[in-house]
């Protein structure tokens, strides 16, 4: 009896080295690849907090001179993205998220000509551009950041209103 007790104690310790030395073959600790075998980490906290970090920078960049391309009714022959109404001296929309090299139509609806608008940029994106009431313009956002268009009376170059004259566009 002695003699099968010490037997099946070793073949249980060798059938728990096989299965062991099975199990860590199946396991890359090194975690230096992908399931597709690339050499790119599959999950490196490192590189996710560096891309997040880049991205967040990125779309929080203040854009230069010119990365707003403004074009006037006949010039623009693309499909906006989306519409922006400016009418009893505001914006109705305040925010939008846009991708890089998408077209705003900014349509000044107000229905009395004296209220015509200045749009201007914070930035510097773009010069600025009156629009006669009951006319329209076109912006294409060529670099990513965040955008902030004023809604200035052209007469006076002040605010129409205290709130609703600033149209921000995050462009990603």
């Amino acid at each position: 009896m002695m003699k099968s007790a010490k037997s099946l104690t070793f073949v249980l310790l060798l059938l728990t080295l096989v299965v062991a030395v099975g199990i860590s073959g199946c396991v890359d600790s090194s975690n230096n690849t992908t399931p597709d075998n690339n050499t790119t980490p599959a999950n490196n906290t490192t590189n996710n907090t560096t891309n997040n970090t880049t991205n967040n920078t990125t779309n929080n960049t203040t854009p230069g001179p010119g990365s707003v391309t403004v074009s006037r009714p006949g010039e623009y022959n693309g499909t906006p993205v989306q519409t922006i109404i400016a009418e009893n001296r505001e914006f109705t929309t305040h925010n939008t998220s846009i991708s890089v090299g998408d077209t705003l139509h900014v349509w000044n609806r107000e229905m009395n000509t004296p209220y015509n608008h200045l749009y201007h940029s914070e930035e510097g994106a773009f010069e600025d551009v009156q629009v006669n009431a009951k006319y329209e313009i076109y912006f294409t956002f060529n670099e990513p950041g965040v955008y902030h268009i004023d809604l200035y009376n052209p007469d006076t170059g002040t605010f129409y209103m205290s709130s609703g004259d600033v149209l921000t566009v995050t462009v990603t």
